[in-house]
């Protein structure tokens, strides 16, 4: 075993050992301590091994906070995959990705829409409400696919009350649609929009449907500071932001 094989496989165990459920589980109050400050250098570390400069690291970081707290929840079935959705970023470009955390590796990176009323290009407003039409963003756990009327999908619950939690209700689910390619970029300069969904291209949704569902972790990030400062899954983000390594 080489040596970069070797340091690999050594923070991959060191960052499962510490999103795991145990010593790690949030509790009101928890701050972080000296093995918190170990979970985000090994963070960082992982981070930088993906080589994926698309995938904003603050995502990334909220992202695992978020996973870790899940797991230690109980809530999540498939530990090995987390699924990151970038609102931060304009919906012309790959902002869907999948990263499989045994693998150290973004093995999915796709265009995906946001709501018609979130924004044109970007998305900047987001919300929890029935026929708001928009997205909403933080933490889901994936559910079972189906055949529905956009065809094959998967239902999402929103785990995070106040922000997603109507999701079952909203019928926000992942979905392809013909308006999610870069045929339409080219075209229109944006995706197409949806009422909410995260909806994927066409070609390459089933293949994600059945790699994330039943049970994995899919965040939708966007740098709100009420929503980071105030999600109860987040509850050691304003400790770890102070504590962040510098990438």
């Amino acid at each position: 075993m080489s040596v970069k094989t070797f340091s690999l496989t050594f923070i991959l165990l060191l960052v499962t050992s510490l999103i795991h459920p145990g010593p790690w589980s949030d509790q009101p109050g928890h701050d972080l301590s000296s093995g918190e400050t170990d979970f985000t250098d090994a963070l960082g570390r992982i981070y930088e091994s993906l080589h994926e400069p698309d995938l904003n690291c603050n995502a990334f970081y909220v992202g695992m906070l978020g996973f870790r707290s899940l797991c230690a929840k109980g809530l999540v079935i498939k530990d090995s995959l987390i699924t990151i959705i970038d609102y931060s970023l304009p919906s012309s470009e790959d902002r869907f990705f999948v990263i499989n955390l045994r693998q150290n590796k973004v093995i999915c990176k796709t265009l995906v829409a946001h709501g018609r009323n979130s924004g044109e290009l970007y998305a900047s407003r987001f919300s929890n409400k029935m026929q708001s039409h928009q997205s909403a963003i933080g933490f889901y756990i994936t559910g079972q696919p189906y055949q529905g009327g956009q065809g094959y999908s998967m239902m999402l619950t929103g785990v995070d009350t106040g922000y997603n939690d109507q999701a079952r209700i909203r019928s926000i689910v992942v979905h392809g649609a013909q308006y999610v390619t870069h045929k339409y970029v080219e075209q229109y300069g944006r995706l197409g929009r949806s009422f909410g969904c995260p909806a994927l291209p066409p070609q390459v949704n089933a293949k994600i449907i059945n790699l994330i569902m039943e049970g994995s972790v899919l965040f939708s990030y966007y740098p709100d500071d009420v929503y980071l400062s105030s999600s109860h899954i987040l509850s050691s983000y304003s400790s770890y932001q102070a504590g962040k390594p510098v990438l």
